[in-house]
């Protein structure tokens, strides 16, 4: 084995390894036809650094328990995911492209407003956070 094969071994393999066990892409593959309902899988735990990519990116308005009881989160009117009705037409899709693009419209007389975080989180990320922000509602 040449030098560089074998530091190319040490450096991506691992990561490459860990990254393609993630349930999380695993949840992704299985949802990628479209209209597909965003759901928890069965056993799902949150991740330590998802939990702290949720409280630095979505908290704000979102609240840390997804329930929108915050300042700019009663602003804008912002529902509770803990709530069945939230989820009701929500998918994989538009909850991916929602965090993506950005979000604005007007609901109940309230202008809501997301910015799009697809310059600043890549789409596992985005779909790690969809998968924690489903977490939040108990059947």
């Amino acid at each position: 084995m040449s030098r560089r094969s074998s530091l190319f071994s040490l450096l991506l393999v691992p990561p490459l390894a860990a990254l393609l066990a993630s349930p999380i892409l695993r949840h992704q593959a299985q949802a990628e036809t479209a209209g597909t309902p965003l759901a928890r899988p069965a056993g799902y735990k949150p991740e330590k650094k998802v939990a702290r990519m949720w409280d630095s990116k979505c908290a704000t308005c979102h609240g840390e328990d997804g329930r929108g009881h915050t300042e700019q989160g009663k602003e804008m009117g912002i529902d509770d995911m803990t709530r069945a009705p939230y989820w009701k037409d929500v998918t994989v899709e538009r909850a991916r492209k929602s965090v993506l693009e950005g979000l604005k419209r007007t609901l109940n007389g309230k202008d809501q407003e997301m910015k799009p975080f697809g310059d600043r989180l890549t789409p596992q990320q985005v779909d790690a956070l969809n998968l924690y922000a489903v977490s939040f509602f108990k059947k």
